[in-house]
């Protein structure tokens, strides 16, 4: 899920901006930019003589809504976790054969079977590409010399007023993400981070109302803002609160998945229902599930491979971290944002923005 100036920049210059019909000898694929090693895509080029085109898009509503759109030409595409359940109701999506993909078997089934006990109606529809947390990335140092007694493993960190207060000068950014930040404040307070019960959606929002004042910025682009410490603390997704750690091998930021639970998401590939060639598609799902196109993706994108066997293959310095490796006693404070309906996304949305604006 992350976003960086230099991997936007590869994949534009490796994609088409705007979508266009299939052609032989070619298939479009539709993901976050800066969410493939650009190895890979000459890879699958050389490896079957099909050229990759990519068109790349920035928040998983935008996606979204570009699937529900039709029309698409693509013949694949990665989404986030919790707009598949609502693609798959519309029909904007269409069932993967993986008798056509063979390394699906090789896919971790926990994580998998987690995702669809979130999800149930995306069985048969999607398949995971890349998995990661939302949680806490902040300067030790920074939030110490304010706080000397902060609660580093709790949400109560950024939730709690008190707290926020007095990290406000030194820049506090959440992740523009109303599921999964809404689902956080839920945990906190105790709550089912799945609850549809207005006085707990409720709560919830009061709780993100009082420490509005104190968020420099809702962004889903945090990655510079970490590199740059230019924040000093981040409500963000692993790809980007790992940054610091994994690509400069610094420890002034360190990422936490908060004791009260965390979220942990999913990037699947799905198959529009538009889609001409299931063969390419399958195609290319299988060369992208491959255990050297998987350890590329780990490394390129500072998430969690969906091939169990990969992530040994993708070790570097600092990468046998928790939040990295998600051992079994860290995946049982892991929950996943199970998808709404339209109308129930639509409220959320709107209470979120006036949120974002103080109102």
């Amino acid at each position: 899920m992350r976003l960086t100036t230099i991997a936007a920049a590869l994949a534009a210059a490796a994609a088409m901006a705007v979508p266009a019909a299939a052609e032989p000898g070619r298939i479009l694929l539709y993901n976050w930019s800066g969410y493939i090693a650009p190895e890979t895509v000459a890879g699958f080029q050389e490896a079957t003589g099909t050229r990759l085109v990519l068109d790349t898009y920035g928040e998983a509503d935008e996606a979204e809504a570009r699937l529900l759109a039709r029309g698409t030409g693509y013949g694949l595409a990665v989404v986030s976790s919790e707009t598949v359940g609502r693609l798959v109701e519309a029909g904007a999506i269409q069932q993967i054969g993986v008798s056509g993909i063979p390394n699906a078997a090789a896919i971790d089934q926990q994580l998998l079977q987690l995702y669809l006990d979130a999800t149930p109606q995306a069985e048969g529809y999607a398949l995971p590409y890349l998995w990661g947390t939302t949680g806490i990335a902040f300067d030790r140092s920074a939030v110490l010399e304010r706080l000397p007694d902060a609660p580093l493993d709790s949400w109560a960190l950024v939730f709690d007023p008190a707290n926020a207060s007095k990290l406000a000068d030194c820049g506090i950014t959440i992740v523009d993400s109303v599921e999964e930040v809404l689902a956080a404040a839920l945990v906190y307070l105790g709550l089912d981070p799945q609850s549809r019960s207005e006085q707990d959606l409720e709560a919830a929002f009061e709780v993100l109302s009082a420490i509005a004042p104190y968020v420099r910025s809702f962004d889903v682009d945090q990655y510079d803002a970490l590199l740059g410490g230019e924040v000093c603390l981040a409500v963000t997704w692993s790809t980007d609160g790992l940054a610091p750690l994994l690509e400069q091998g610094t420890d002034r930021y360190h990422y936490v998945m908060p004791r009260e639970g965390t979220n942990l998401w999913a990037d699947l590939f799905v198959i529009p229902s538009d889609a001409g060639d299931l063969e390419a598609s399958h195609q290319l799902v299988d060369f992208l599930l491959r255990p050297d196109s998987m350890a590329q993706a780990a490394l390129f994108t500072n998430a969690v491979s969906s091939i169990t066997s990969t992530r040994a293959e993708a070790g570097s310095p600092g990468r046998e971290i928790p939040a990295v490796t998600l051992p079994p006693e860290v995946r049982g404070r892991l929950y996943l944002v199970t998808p709404r309906s339209g109308e129930e996304k639509r409220f959320l949305d709107r209470r979120w923005r006036r949120l974002q604006i103080g109102m």
